[in-house]
């Protein structure tokens, strides 16, 4: 458990995330852009500039892996603390939710500057889009309910809320196959743009090693969080 971690233990997670950080960088900016089927009506000076544009999923993608790890993590620390009524779950809850609402905001606007050179624009009321903005202010609602109850209540509140918004999670990710036809690019179904070895490697390695910093963020989140109880705030 993250929690019992011993502070060189903590030092060496914090090296490989940035080693793996630099390293999955590296990767996405030299490793051949994301290649998915040529779309009708471009030409061959759009095509490629579409396709560069196409090297942020190498950030995107993680960055939405991360952000339902965590949302998966409030999930199961919000369950555990109604079981147990032990606050370390609520720590756990309430340190991962914010760490995933960072992640989920850059997600979405990642995808807003590809959309806009892509589509032409900044969004588009897709079922994905527009679900995985509601996954974005559910979480957003959890954090401010965690401000605005008091202690005595919040931890109790709070799991309920975050057992009830991680439904959003299975939602927003299957969004791609079941509305099939939606202008958001499906990269995992055929003809996708990951079929090359060396850009599913790229991908791995960026997903590991921002799972890697969302690990690190969480060490230092909780250990405010902890403070921040034994003081009676609310983070």
């Amino acid at each position: 458990m993250i929690r019992n971690m011993s502070k060189n233990n903590i030092k060496i997670l914090y090296l490989l995330t940035v080693v793996a950080l630099i390293a999955a960088t590296y990767m996405a900016f030299t490793s051949p852009a994301i290649t998915p089927e040529r779309p009708p009506l471009h030409t061959d000076a759009e095509w490629q500039n579409l396709l560069q544009s196409y090297r942020i999923f190498y950030f995107h993608v993680p960055l939405a892996w991360v952000s339902y790890v965590a949302f998966f993590v409030v999930f199961i620390a919000s369950i555990r603390y109604l079981q147990t009524s032990n606050l370390k779950w609520d720590v756990f809850a309430a340190a991962s939710a914010e760490i995933g609402v960072l992640f989920c905001s850059l997600n979405l606007l990642s995808g807003m500057f590809w959309a806009k050179g892509a589509w032409g624009i900044y969004w588009e009321w897709s079922p994905r889009l527009t679900l995985q903005l509601i996954l974005f202010l559910l979480y957003v609602a959890y954090v401010l309910l965690r401000r605005s109850i008091d202690s005595d209540n919040r931890a109790r509140t709070s799991a309920v809320f975050g057992i009830i918004a991680f439904t959003a999670v299975p939602m927003s990710y299957l969004s791609i196959k079941i509305w099939s036809l939606q202008v958001h690019p499906d990269l995992t179904s055929e003809g996708g743009g990951i079929e090359s070895p060396i850009i599913i490697y790229t991908l791995l390695i960026n997903i590991f090693a921002y799972t890697l910093l969302y690990l690190s963020m969480l060490t230092i989140k909780m250990e405010n969080e902890r403070a921040a109880q034994e003081l009676g705030y609310a983070i």
